[in-house]
């Protein structure tokens, strides 16, 4: 596995001469024949590695025997484009994938060097090779400070993926360089000499850090000792501790950079103050400019929503019966209180009042009494017997299923419901609001969407108050997810569709000149193929979960039916004591009026 990885990622440096790519020398002749045929070894070797595109040649006035871009089209399916490098840069428009520059060049000063000067080359895009051709029968001017000066001018150019073929003193000689802190160029007989360099001059790598918990966080802790080469700062979260463990790969070591603030919907990559190149920036950031990072997740901003949002005791009553059913009782109540006070001439009022409350709550009345009534008070009392029995019965049975069940608002599937909920959306982002506006959430909602401080939506969240909906970025909310793993019903979940952003990918922003760009891939796809990243996002909260002292997970409350619980009648009962303290209270009353009256 060692020699695959320097072959895939140490080649993007040059080093492209590991077990597996073995480029042979020959003894040197008049001509170009042994620098041609290494040239065509490597690129055999690297075609099927790495996937070329196309193939950009700069052939100069340099002489061959045969076209170099006809032996190319007869041995590899790759296009060609020819650049004629008495032009200048050109700033042509290759393909965004990967390409292999080839040049011709007869020294430093040849019009060819200057023709790769080109804006579209730069910083890793392309993969250059340079065959040095020097004129026939002149001076060999091939040593270490042409290579040095060489490859210095390829680094000021940003060209930082080079391979060097040229005639040594013996032999055909490969060449590179990698830029740690110098320029070292070398053979590539040592293809572990960039990692050996690196631990030898004891290279630290600077990593930058915004807070975007749960994803990546740091904390004062000691923990990573060993990464941090002593360091008081620690970094947890699944892209935490996967850049802890890249260093840990490399066995190298790194400093972290934490920078104040919080990570908004727009992503900012900072720098420092005092010039220090920052090697990586451990956030996930929306911007595919970024050549040396592999996608690491895909971003969509959702609104969180309670996936069973309960209505409270006080409003069963209106949610079970209908607006009709109270407009009828108030009009019957009304006709059966005048036909009562009517019926049986001048009379108080509160006898009716009486008589009306129990026929409403359909209280039998007995033979004797029903047989002193008047004859519509007969009529009234026969013939509605049955039907106020039959409401009044259906409205407590309906009452009780769901006392003892509960009973839910309509589900929010889509922006309309969100809205007829009258639920508002909460967020920390300050851009959340104006994505709202730009319709990258739906418009419709944006009267709705309050800021609040991060401390404010964070409580909300972890007592799963569904009383708002909320705005999460989804890379957060997989790994706060793990909040209600205990939950047989989760209190809070994403919709999707329009209450979701369109999905975009996330990358980390490495520097273009720091070396960790050229191993990153590789470590990144092997992460991914061992599924190790849903380990350090179960890590990660757990180090969260430690942070934040949110020890016990949410469980949720047991849904099966239960019989009502003696503390549920408990108004009802201070109704009935009340009632009865009113009765003896009325009682002394008329025997205190009769005492003294009589």
């Amino acid at each position: 596995m060692e020699c695959r990885f320097f072959v895939r990622n140490f080649v993007l440096f040059g080093l492209i001469a590991s077990s597996q790519l073995r480029i042979v020398v020959k003894e040197v002749e008049n001509n170009l024949d042994n620098e041609i045929n290494s040239f065509f070894q490597m690129i055999n070797t690297l075609e099927g590695v790495m996937g070329f595109y196309c193939v950009i040649t700069y052939t100069g006035k340099v002489d061959l025997s045969s076209s170099l871009q006809q032996r190319i089209m007869e041995a590899f399916p790759l296009p060609i484009y020819t650049v004629g490098s008495d032009l200048g840069p050109v700033n042509h428009h290759y393909l965004s994938a990967q390409n292999m520059v080839v040049a011709l060049f007869t020294g430093l000063d040849d019009p060819t060097l200057a023709a790769l000067d080109d804006t579209e080359l730069r910083f890793g895009k392309v993969f250059v090779i340079l065959i040095y051709a020097p004129p026939p029968n002149a001076k060999n001017t091939f040593n270490m400070d042409f290579i040095h000066e060489l490859f210095s001018w390829c680094w000021g150019r940003s060209l930082d993926r080079v391979a060097l073929i040229a005639r040594g003193k013996y032999e055909t000689e490969l060449w590179s360089f990698y830029h740690l802190e110098k320029l070292r160029p070398f053979q590539t007989e040592n293809p572990r000499m960039f990692l050996l360099t690196l631990r030898r001059d004891d290279y630290t790598f600077i990593l930058q850090a915004v807070n975007d918990p749960p994803t990546i966080f740091w904390y004062n802790s000691s923990e990573q000792a060993d990464v941090t080469n002593g360091g008081n700062i620690s970094l947890s979260g699944p892209i935490g501790l996967m850049m802890v463990n890249f260093m840990r790969f490399l066995n190298v070591t790194m400093e972290i950079i934490p920078v104040p603030g919080q990570q908004t919907s727009q992503y900012e990559i900072f720098h420092q103050t005092d010039g220090r190149r920052v090697d990586v920036v451990a956030n996930m950031v929306d911007d595919n400019n970024l050549k040396f990072s592999p996608v690491l997740s895909d971003l969509r901003l959702c609104v969180l929503v309670s996936n069973r949002r309960t209505i409270p005791v006080s409003k069963y009553i209106g949610r079970v019966i209908s607006p009709g059913v109270h407009q009828i009782a108030i009009l019957t109540s009304c006709v059966v209180f005048m036909i009562k006070y009517l019926s049986h001439g001048r009379r108080s009022l509160l006898d009716p009042f009486f008589n009306t409350l129990r026929f409403n709550l359909a209280f039998p009345l007995a033979d004797f009494h029903l047989n002193r009534l008047p004859i519509a008070d007969k009529f009234i009392e026969v013939f509605s017997f049955f039907f106020i029995s039959l409401i009044v019965s259906s409205i407590i049975s309906m009452l009780s299923t769901v006392f003892t069940t509960g009973i839910f608002e309509p589900a929010i599937t889509n922006a309309e419901t969100l809205r007829a909920s009258g639920l508002k959306i909460m967020t920390d982002d300050p851009t959340i609001p104006q994505a709202f506006k730009d319709d990258i959430l739906p418009s419709s909602l944006a009267d709705r969407v309050i800021l609040v401080d991060f401390p404010t939506l964070f409580h909300h969240i972890i007592s799963l108050n569904d009383s708002y909906a909320y705005v999460v970025k989804t890379p957060n909310w997989n790994s706060f997810r793990l909040y209600q793993q205990r939950m047989k019903s989760e209190t809070l979940r994403i919709v999707g569709g329009e209450l979701c952003s369109k999905s975009r990918p996330l990358r980390m922003p490495i520097h273009p000149r720091s070396p960790i760009r050229f191993f990153f891939q590789y470590y990144f796809e092997k992460i991914f193929e061992s599924g190790l990243s849903q380990k350090w996002r179960e890590m990660g909260f757990q180090k969260y979960r430690e942070i934040k002292s949110l020890q016990k997970l949410p469980i949720d409350h047991d849904m099966i039916s239960r019989p009502l619980t003696i503390e549920f009648f408990k108004s009802f009962i201070l109704l009935y004591i009340g009632g009865m303290a009113l009765s003896t209270l009325v009682f002394i009353i008329e025997l205190l009026l009769n005492r003294y009256t009589h």
